[in-house]
Parts: structure tokens; C-alpha cells; sequence
């Protein structure tokens, strides 16, 4: 079944959640903060949740769908759109905090978002902030897809990409796009956290 790869349409924002939210799971960073994975289910939709909300008006939402079902997202920041407003900022906070209220770890998860965010790149870039694909969809080249629109806009007008990742698995995956590990972030015994960065291709 070949899937159709567009910008989300605000109204089907929830599906791009959910759908997200699916491919998450099970994850070592939001199983760390979880109590346990009923938990960790209720809190993807509030991290990623926070995260679509937030990049709709300002970047580059995309979704796959199949049979008019939203199967995956990919959620991009445009450069120059980071760092966020105090509004913003304050927003995707709140709804971290509000996940990690009754979990484990969370001053120290606090701690570590803070430090990741604090590493973000100052160079201009676009920013993935977010890409899933539902588990039943997977190793059908949708993650591809759903990433070829901005990296070929990057490799058109010389603009670098950059995005963080929690997933050892996805080291190589997002090699396979030309991204490359550029640091390597923890707090106490918290799972790793890679920022990974992509310059251009010729």
C-alpha cells in the first residue's frame, strides 16, 4: 500500500500523536522516568504531544498516511524558530513537568532535559524534533519519506540539520542520512542522550 507523505493537517494533529506516540514505545529514556509502562504510555502523548503543538505554527509538520490513517510523523523546527520564547519554553516545560509529576527520576530528568537543552546548536539549522512511525508500519521506507522533503530542501540551499536521539538503534539509522554523533549526554545514571548533526550534501 503506497502512503501518502504531506504536511499535517492541524485537524488530524491527535493521529500524528497517537501515531507517534506508538513508535516511541518502548523507549530507555521515558521507561527511566516511568514507574512502569502503563505510566510510560501516559507520558508520550504529553512529551510528544508538547513538542507537535509547538512546531505546527513554526516549522515543518509532516505526516504519512495509508488508507486516510496518519501512520507517522516527522516534526521539524525551521532555523532561526529556536531558541523558543519564554512562552514557549515555559508551555513545553509545564507539560514535562506534568508528565514526570509521579514518575521516578525527576529532578534529575529535569536536569537532564536542561542539560540537553543547553547543548543545542547556536549555528543555524533545521531541527528534528520528533520522528515516528507505527511499530505495525515500520521497514517500509516510511521514516525515509518522511524525512527526504526537509533534508533535500538542506542539501539545496546549503542548510545543516540536527536532531537528538535516546535510542542507541537510531545511531545508525540516522547515519544512513548522513547525520553524525557530535556529543553524548547523561545526568547521574540517567540513559544516554545523542545529539547528532548533519551538514549539508553536495
Amino acid at each position: 500500500m503506497t502512503a501518502n507523505v504531506d504536511r499535517l493537517d492541524p485537524s488530524r494533529r491527535s493521529e500524528a500523536i497517537a501515531a507517534a506516540s506508538r513508535a516511541f514505545w518502548p523507549d530507555p529514556l521515558f521507561g527511566w522516568f516511568a514507574r512502569d509502562e502503563v505510566q510510560e504510555h501516559r507520558m508520550l502523548p504529553i512529551f510528544l504531544g508538547a513538542l507537535v503543538r509547538d512546531a505546527l505554527p513554526l516549522g515543518d509538520v509532516w505526516s504519512a498516511t495509508i488508507d486516510q490513517r496518519v501512520v507517522g510523523t516527522a516534526a521539524w523546527y525551521r532555523p532561526g524558530t529556536l531558541p523558543r520564547t519564554r512562552r514557549r519554553e515555559t508551555r513545553i516545560y509545564l507539560a514535562c513537568a506534568r508528565a514526570l509529576a509521579t514518575g521516578r527520576n525527576r529532578l534529575t530528568g529535569l536536569r537532564l532535559l536542561d542539560a540537553v537543552e543547553k547543548a543545542h546548536p547556536s549555528e543555524a539549522h533545521w531541527y528534528l524534533a520528533l520522528l515516528g512511525v507505527d511499530p505495525s508500519r515500520q521497514r517500509r521506507g516510511l521514516g525515509s519519506a518522511l524525512l527526504r522533503p526537509v533534508l533535500e530542501q538542506c542539501d539545496e540551499h546549503g542548510e545543516a540539520a540536527y536532531l537528538e536521539t535516546q535510542k542507541p538503534d537510531n545511531l545508525a539509522y540516522y547515519s544512513r542520512f548522513g547525520f553524525e554523533v557530535r556529543d553524548r549526554i547523561t545526568v547521574g545514571d540517567s540513559p544516554p542522550v545523542w545529539l547528532m548533526w548533519r551538514d549539508p550534501r553536495s
